[in-house]
């Protein structure tokens, strides 16, 4: 299909060169982020042979994505940059995942609250030095850049510092990123909480300064979850929303069995979890709930009827013996999904792994989902659920050229399995079963070049 913003004879104008192109776009006709009904409904796959993607680097917009031929005949004095035998694929969005607990992936034998207990809050308490936290952020972006990944909605510490360190590396590395300070007040070591009005004091000073800088990186209201946050501190999250209501909203909910019993046995008198978030005035089209694997049919409903977003964390959910989600009764109830690698109890940050986990966490559910809708879940739907669809998320004429460029070349056995495949949609398959960061040759964010593998950088 061509995509054409526009014939221009403009000198900024590159016309990048590849084998082929996969994305998903929306459905013809849709409109809004909110895209109800049943996940194949929600998206169309499109794949271009030999692709020519012209990018204005004066804007960092796409202008067009169509064969080679026609791009070139619409743009014949664009500078060309010839990929060889590389696919071009959107960047990835990584809807949830927690910055200081990059250096505790893989650690061993505990469901989420002992896990917390034992391994999290500890490794969190850290990130009060602000040497921790630098070393840390660089090596963060780094990682995510070199997955492919161009957008991160990521948890901080409770600590000012590591989220003002966290946000200073997303704007040198030229990422995407949301980033909250998480808050938590009880019900956890005294060196992982932060009392209350020194809480929001510290996030209105990281709104101020970061929220919505370069058009890159924005804020979220990050409360852990219901059990490490008083009513006090709960209220004036919802108040800082409501004084800031463009930043976003993330949490947890539903993850576990172990702890739905802790909120229940906290919270007696609520209605069910959910309400809990809603009571406060914590849910809305903004929100983002990591998990959600146990929400009962009304709370599904409700997070549908909110616009609220369930992020999918199939690799942590496995590592924690957490459950399987139900991603068809979640979709089919019209709730808003898209994946996140949710490191540290998440096995890899890269969102192939994250894709291939997904597929065999509904496999075993006998509801084995197809290729096109793992790359969905993995762009397009996370710039839905950031209300950035209009901007990011495919490679559609007028969006920011945020794409990777990948090559088999790295990993034969794949390069093998893809030399027998008969259309693009087996490709993509292959490559989401054998796919990680070797896979990765350059990575652009808004047209320029942020990773590039063969040279080093």
């Amino acid at each position: 299909m061509v995509q054409v913003a526009g014939k221009s004879g403009n000198s900024s104008i590159v016309l990048h060169r590849a084998a082929e192109l996969w994305h998903v776009t929306s459905p013809a006709g849709s409109s809004g982020t909110i895209r109800r009904g049943r996940l194949g409904d929600r998206f169309r796959f499109e794949a271009i042979s030999d692709v020519g993607l012209a990018v204005d680097e004066s804007t960092g917009r796409i202008i067009e994505a169509s064969a080679f031929s026609v791009a070139k005949a619409h743009h014949p004095g664009a500078r060309v940059i010839d990929h060889g035998d590389g696919v071009i694929v959107p960047g990835f969005i990584d809807g949830h995942l927690h910055f200081p607990q990059l250096d505790v992936m893989g650690s061993h034998g505990k469901h989420l609250i002992q896990w917390l207990d034992t391994f999290i809050f500890p490794a969190e308490a850290r990130f009060s030095d602000r040497s921790v936290a630098e070393s840390t952020a660089a090596r963060f972006t780094k990682e995510l850049a070199a997955n492919g990944v161009t957008m991160s909605v990521a948890f901080s510490s409770v600590h000012p510092v590591a989220a003002d360190v966290l946000f200073d590396a997303f704007e040198k590395s030229g990422l995407r990123a949301v980033v909250g300070k998480t808050s938590m007040d009880v019900n956890a070591p005294a060196s992982v909480l932060l009392e209350c009005s020194a809480d929001i004091e510290a996030q209105e000073m990281l709104i101020k300064k970061w929220h919505g800088r370069q058009g890159r990186l924005f804020y979220a209201v990050t409360p852990r979850f219901v059990l490490t946050s008083s009513p006090t501190q709960m209220k004036a999250l919802a108040d800082l929303h409501r004084r800031h209501p463009d930043t976003f909203i993330q949490t947890h909910i539903s993850e576990c069995e172990g702890e739905m019993e802790s909120v229940a046995a906290a919270f007696p008198n609520a209605r069910d979890y959910l309400s809990i978030y809603e009571d406060y005035g914590l849910i809305n089209d903004r929100t983002l709930l990591g998990h959600g694997i146990w929400l009962t049919d009304s709370e599904r409903e409700r997070v549908a009827g909110w616009g609220a977003t369930v992020v999918h964390c199939p690799t942590s959910n496995a590592f924690l013996g957490s459950g399987l989600l139900d991603l068809k009764k979640t979709c089919d109830a019209g709730i808003e999904v898209a994946l996140g690698s949710d490191i540290g109890a998440g096995t890899s940050l890269s969102p192939w792994a994250t894709m291939l986990e997904a597929y065999k966490v509904q496999a075993l559910r006998s509801q084995p989902l197809e290729p096109e809708a793992l790359l969905y879940l993995a762009t397009l739907a996370g710039a839905e659920a950031l209300h950035m669809d209009a901007e990011i998320g495919s490679l559609e004429a007028g969006k920011y050229a945020d794409f990777q460029v990948i090559s088999f070349s790295k990993k034969p056995l794949l390069a093998e399995r893809v030399a027998c495949t008969r259309s693009a949609a087996e490709r993509l398959f292959a490559t989401v079963v054998h796919g990680d960061d070797r896979l990765l040759k350059k990575l652009y964010v808004g047209g320029q070049c942020r990773v590039d593998v063969e040279h080093g950088n």
